[in-house]
């Protein structure tokens, strides 16, 4: 996708000064008492700048990133903590288009929603892989902040932003999974309409290219779970809890399974489905950084066309 990225600010007016101090004298130039001396005083102050660190705290206290898998990088991958950070970007994944973007200057730190550095590296450099976008990114002096699982459980995450595109009704969290420190990223509610009708709210949001499906459309499904990205192993949690789940990433055999579960599958495709999460990723950071926040979620990660 392309277009231009939208930027916010959310705090105010910037001070015109720190202090002016006016004297005012009688217009005859004589000499004066102090009592004849009227002082003015101004005081205009800045409020204190954020740094990444307490953005990232601000961040926590939302999400939760001490309840997140080991395989999660979640939390600060880049930067200095003390960094002052007057301009936030968010994007949904550290491609390279948003590198470039980010190259131009004037961000000081990056959230992102997929990990840059998924696996351990032992080197960073320059060429086309995530270890050189970190160090491009090392280079051009932005920090990069990671919110994934945590996100997608969070209250107002990613799974509920999900969850709202089917106007779900009693919408509970399902999928924990505290011997795996999984926190509850899926979503299921009450639905009362059919598979066709779950078939044809992903097409008008998401586009019908792509959705693979199986089940009946014409069968009932009176409560529908919601997983974003890749929600495959959460087949047989979901199947206890709904009639249909709408996930990404879900190979032939998982498909399988879960019909023989008695659960249709709705797959629009990993990226698809984390894109609702996405808005309320940039209104999450809005809220919490206090300062400018340019969104590049525009950027779309999608590999497959």
């Amino acid at each position: 996708m392309s277009g231009s990225p939208s930027t916010t600010t959310r705090n105010g007016s910037p001070p015109v000064c720190e202090s002016i101090t006016v004297s005012l004298r009688h217009p005859d130039g004589g000499s004066q008492s102090r009592a004849d001396r009227r002082f003015i005083g101004l005081s205009l102050r800045s409020p204190p700048v954020p740094t990444v660190s307490d953005i990232a705290d601000s961040m926590s206290e939302r999400t939760n990133p001490g309840d997140t898998p080991d395989w999660d990088p979640v939390g600060l991958q880049l930067g200095d903590p003390d960094g002052a950070v007057a301009t936030v970007a968010v994007c949904h994944e550290v491609t390279e288009e948003v590198v470039s973007y980010l190259e131009r200057g004037g961000i000081d730190l990056l959230v992102t929603y997929h990990p840059l550095l998924f696996r351990p590296t032992t080197r960073l450099l320059a060429g086309r892989s995530a270890g050189a976008r970190a160090f491009r990114l090392i280079s051009a002096g932005v920090a990069v902040l990671v919110t994934h699982t945590d996100f997608d459980a969070a209250p107002g995450g990613a799974a509920d932003a999900l969850a709202d595109l089917f106007d779900l009704n009693d919408t509970r969290p399902f999928g924990g999974d505290p011997e795996l420190g999984l926190p509850d990223i899926g979503r299921y509610g009450k639905f009362d309409g059919t598979l066709g009708m779950v078939d044809a709210r992903v097409s008008d949001q998401f586009g019908a290219s792509g959705v693979r499906i199986t089940g009946d459309r014409e069968s009932h499904i009176p409560t529908l779970a919601v997983v974003p990205g890749s929600g495959a192993d959460l087949i047989e949690a979901a199947a206890e809890v709904a009639q249909a789940l709408v996930t990404g990433d879900v190979s032939h055999h998982r498909a399988v399974a879960a019909a023989d579960l008695g659960l249709a599958i709705v797959d629009p495709g990993h990226i698809a489905t984390e894109r609702p999460g996405m808005t309320a990723l940039v209104s999450v950071v809005e809220e919490i950084a206090g300062v400018t926040v340019v969104d590049l979620t525009h950027l779309d990660p999608q590999t497959w066309s």
